[in-house]
């Protein structure tokens, strides 16, 4: 069966989520999130799109992003779960899929709803019983939305998102 094309419009804010290869930790330790920020950082200023919140979880990662060109998000979620894929096969001496499948994207519509997903996605590592409250979760944009300290700067930039 045929995969369905992606429809994506220009300036859309998609909330994105890929997933470890049978549900397997694929950013295990600290190093490998850093990594994961890296390349999603090198991708960011080559493609030009804004990253407005994201968390990410030993087995999946959730971002909420917007291109700046009709398609691009295919062409941007293709180079980073590649260039990340390599990293991890070298470092982990891995062979096979490191993603389960292509990533999701859905459409966020609404100043408001942008806000409830970024919302969504800081509160993920409290659902996973990981922390009490988002705040002590430092793989996630939280603290740029809530606190003065980030400890996500000077690995990558989060545009803030207002309305």
């Amino acid at each position: 069966m045929a995969r369905r094309t992606r429809i994506y419009y220009d300036h859309a804010v998609y909330h994105i989520s890929i997933r470890g290869n049978n549900r397997q930790a694929v950013l295990k330790a600290d190093e490998d999130k850093i990594a994961f920020l890296a390349t999603l950082s090198k991708f960011k200023e080559r493609f030009g799109f804004k990253l407005y919140g994201l968390a990410l979880m030993d087995n999946h990662a959730h971002l909420v992003m917007e291109a700046n060109q009709i398609g691009n998000i295919s062409k941007i979620m293709q180079a980073i779960t590649l260039s990340y894929s390599q990293k991890f096969r070298h470092k982990y001496h891995y062979t096979g899929y490191v993603w389960q499948g292509r990533f999701k994207s859905n459409l966020i519509e609404g100043d408001r709803y942008i806000l409830d997903c970024i919302e969504y996605i800081h509160n993920n590592p409290v659902r996973a019983k990981m922390v009490k409250h988002p705040k002590d979760y430092p793989w996630s944009s939280y603290h740029v939305y809530n606190s003065d300290i980030n400890p996500l700067k000077g690995i990558i930039q989060i545009d803030r998102f207002s309305f």
